[in-house]
């Protein structure tokens, strides 16, 4: 058995699930966290958000996860009953909602906009969201996005004090 609270700091890896039993358990009562940005991972952790909201926080290095990290979150998802939610690089529109400076836009690279009009063009879950929908245009249409790491100039645990626990409370998010 896989325990995701004892785990904490700890790499759990589907191979690892699966040698165990493929059982899991944890004390996580919110959510699955998934994080692309290693900067805001090391940040979340750091500041122990998963203490204060008792949550699974999982890395992946790039924007698509691999196949085994899917599969880990699906298993996951499925076996602790808790919704997956991603902290990932967003849209132009969030620089003037969070007052940020237009400079925090960067260039979305090829693999950013494929992925973002793959996702407009033939995701389902996407589709059934004209919020979603309307933040990927935009994306595509300036071919600039928000990186997660632009938060920092707001401050070093912005995103662990002020925008999550801003986004669980008010359960703000598309």
């Amino acid at each position: 058995m896989a325990d995701c609270a004892n785990d904490r700091g700890q790499q759990v890896t589907l191979r690892a699930v699966e040698s165990s039993g493929g059982d899991m358990t944890s004390n996580a009562e919110y959510i699955i966290l998934v994080v692309g940005s290693y900067g805001a991972y090391f940040r979340l952790t750091k500041d122990e958000v998963d203490r204060r909201f008792p949550c699974i926080i999982v890395y992946t290095p790039d924007p698509v996860p691999e196949e085994d990290t899917i599969s880990l979150v699906r298993k996951m998802k499925e076996q602790l009953d808790l919704p997956v939610l991603a902290i990932a690089d967003s849209s132009p529109r969030d620089v003037v909602a969070l007052k940020m400076h237009p400079r925090c836009m960067r260039p979305m690279n090829s693999k950013d906009l494929k992925l973002a009009q793959r996702l407009l063009e033939k995701d389902a879950v996407v589709k059934e969201r004209p919020q979603w929908v309307e933040e990927l245009t935009l994306m595509v249409e300036t071919r600039r996005k928000v990186e997660v790491d632009a938060l920092s100039p707001l401050g070093r645990s912005f995103l662990s004090n002020v925008y999550f626990p801003n986004k669980m409370g008010e359960q703000d998010w598309i």
